[in-house]
């Protein structure tokens, strides 16, 4: 299956270079990154460029729900060679297998006439209330945390739909836990985890910690509060480094 990877940025200029590194070395045949910047101001187009496919950078700040929307609306009219679209942010790193992974967990419910579902490959410490059920494998989510999102084009077109018909959603905090409501379906994710989520960077703190500023004994907070649980073996290894690098010690 050919997946856009739609990646929303904004400042925060250590994690968002390990971010792109990290994405850039993972890309597999048939993956196309586009950069959704919301008007960073620490570095330019010119530097994004360096990473993506494309780079849609907005002259004003808009905000996240401003981001996934043109992102959204972009894959039904713009990217229609593509199968899938894969949500996730600046301050995420993901196992170099996570292509691999979307696709055989996409193929695998064609092949056996399973219900077709949103994919996730992010379970975290903070989203265990959203839970549904579980087999073995997978655990059935209400809705999946915004770092890691994969729909088909018929989900999308529903989305899109919503938001056409309720533009204020894009102005409203929630496009996580809101908008895939309008598709009717939970999502699918993976016992392991596949992204690990770092939530800040050095003295830039993100809508997921607290902890922002100098003090970065206290920052080292930030990142258990909504970490992986079952992380993949590479994502275990890597962690501490991604850490020291953001605080710099």
């Amino acid at each position: 299956m050919n997946i856009l990877i739609a990646l929303a940025t904004f400042n925060r200029p250590i994690i968002t270079d390990m971010c792109l590194k990290n994405l850039q070395a993972a890309r597999e045949e048939g993956a196309k990154l586009v950069v959704y910047d919301d008007h960073s101001t620490v570095y330019t187009q010119e530097y994004l460029e360096q990473y993506a496919d494309e780079v849609i950078r907005f002259e004003v700040r808009g905000g996240i729900e401003k981001s996934r929307a043109k992102a959204f609306r972009d894959f039904v009219s713009r990217y229609v060679e593509y199968d899938l679209i894969y949500l996730t942010d600046n301050d995420a790193i993901h196992d170099p297998a996570f292509i691999s992974i979307l696709n055989e967990i996409f193929t695998g419910q064609e092949k056996f006439g399973a219900q077709i579902n949103p994919v996730g490959l992010f379970n975290s410490v903070f989203h265990q209330t959203r839970l549904m059920a579980e087999n073995d494998q997978f655990f059935l989510y209400e809705t999946c945390p915004g770092i890691s999102m994969c729909y088909t084009r018929s989900m999308v077109e529903k989305i899109v739909d919503y938001l056409d018909k309720n533009p204020q959603a894009e102005s409203t905090y929630g496009w996580d836990m809101n908008w895939p409501k309008s598709i009717g379906l939970p999502f699918l994710i993976p016992k392991t985890s596949y992204v690990e989520h770092f939530a800040r960077d050095r003295l830039e703190a993100g809508m997921h910690s607290s902890n922002s500023g100098s003090n970065l004994v206290h920052a080292l907070y930030d990142f258990e509060r909504d970490r992986a649980l079952n992380p993949s073996q590479y994502l275990v290894e890597i962690r501490p480094k991604i850490i020291k690098a953001i605080v710099g010690s």
